[in-house]
């Protein structure tokens, strides 16, 4: 065999193993070092970085970003004349039934709705309500309503009830617990329109609307027609004397709680339109002028609901929601810079800008120190009152209260 024989295949292999090696050596820059050998000296020992600061966790979100439980409450009530010591009783016990809902665990949103309804041939049929949150609002509705008309036995119930579950702004949320109160003393008048009153109580069931049913007096027709739109809607049915059973309640602390609910609400400064301002010094007289029990439930309310997720509850403000555009000053004092003098009251108007800071500081101040003298008395008033004062089971509010517990379990609410 030659010599360049035996070369050719020699340099095939050659150009093979090479050919294998170039790939290797690429993968080989990417890939850590070999171990040192134990006859090399090791290279300096590098320090590791220290390891990356787990991040913390973040805090739980306040109570009030959390999904509160809610609650849509809609009272349906006769205003006929046979009904006039339970309106007026309503009036009373309104801000009371609101605050024992509200301390519910946890504490829920509350919106309450109101439809009166009388018959054809009256003053109206029916009166409608939206639901809200805001009780001031809605008490300024029920105060101006009397009760009148009526005079024969049935009454156009189907609409009240019709118009209470189709046009009230129900929250569609299955999560929701949604409670109507179909309060009157006739049976429902059978009229040739769209308002049967069965066809109502059906719908109702549909959507979920549970109508507890009380009836006031002893009409048999009516014990009827209220027991079957509970059974239908899974409700109860309940029957109360005429004046729906309400007494107010006294307690050592009423006096005081009222002095400080009138301070209350005159340390409030509304800026805005004229018509604005107006509406809402009117709003805030509305609430000084409440019986004491009924101060005393309105602030406990507010608080409550209003302090949800708040470091100092019992430092949140009790003043009506403002509306009609106007601005509250004692509770936003940082807009006072950007009021227009002919927007601002009469009591501001007169002053040079320090003056008028000043002022609305000091205003801010005092009613920060009545809210928190308000919260205590209040306080104070409830445990007074559930160590002395037995609950009337026989009474349209204690009627609210049992529909509520009833429901509570199955919406996340323990009372």
């Amino acid at each position: 065999m030659t010599l360049k024989t035996f070369s050719r295949p020699l340099a095939g292999a050659a150009l093979a193993l090479s050919a294998f090696a170039l790939p290797l050596a690429f993968a080989e820059t990417e890939a850590p070092p070999p171990p040192a050998s134990p006859r090399q000296a090791a290279p300096a020992p590098t320090q590791a970085p220290p390891p990356p600061k787990a991040e913390p966790s973040p805090p739980p979100a306040p109570v009030s970003q959390q999904e509160r439980p809610r609650i849509d409450l809609v009272f349906v009530l006769d205003t006929t004349g046979s009904m006039s010591g339970l309106l007026e009783g309503a009036k009373q016990k309104i801000f009371s039934i609101a605050s024992r809902i509200a301390q519910g665990k946890p504490t829920p949103r509350v919106r309450v709705g109101l439809v009166a309804y009388r018959d054809v041939g009256d003053t109206y049929v029916t009166k409608r309500f939206e639901l809200t949150e805001d009780l001031d609002s809605l008490f300024t509705q029920l105060r101006k309503l009397d009760a009148d008309g009526g005079g024969d036995t049935p009454e156009h119930v189907g609409q009240g009830l019709g118009e209470a579950v189709s046009k009230l702004s129900w929250d569609e949320k299955r999560e929701t617990m949604k409670l109507l109160f179909l309060v009157g003393d006739a049976p429902p008048a059978e009229r040739q329109d769209n308002w049967n009153f069965k066809h109502w109580v059906k719908k109702a069931a549909e959507k979920h609307i549970v109508v507890n049913t009380v009836r006031c007096g002893g009409d048999a027709e009516t014990e009827t027609h209220w027991k079957y739109a509970a059974k239908t809607t899974d409700g109860r049915y309940e029957s109360l004397s005429q004046t729906g059973g309400m007494v107010a309640v006294a307690t050592p602390y009423d006096d005081e709680l009222s002095k400080v609910n009138a301070e209350l609400a005159s340390k409030v400064v509304y800026a805005g339109k004229r018509e604005a301002r107006e509406e809402n010094r009117a709003r805030a007289a509305q609430v000084a002028e409440l019986a004491p029990e009924a101060a005393a439930e309105r602030i406990q309310f507010l608080k409550t609901t209003r302090g949800v997720g708040k470091a100092a509850p019992a430092a949140v403000s009790s003043a009506p929601v403002v509306v009609g555009g106007a601005v509250d000053l004692t509770a936003k004092p940082e807009a006072l810079a950007s009021v227009k003098d002919d927007e601002l009251p009469p009591e501001l108007r007169a002053l040079d800008a320090k003056e008028r800071e000043a002022k609305v500081k000091q205003l801010a101040q005092e009613r920060k120190a009545l809210e928190e003298k308000a919260a205590s008395l209040a306080a104070a008033r409830d445990t007074w009152r559930a160590k002395n004062v037995a609950e009337k089971e026989d009474a349209f509010d204690a009627n609210v209260m049992r529909g509520v517990k009833a429901k509570a379990a199955k919406h996340g609410l323990s009372y």
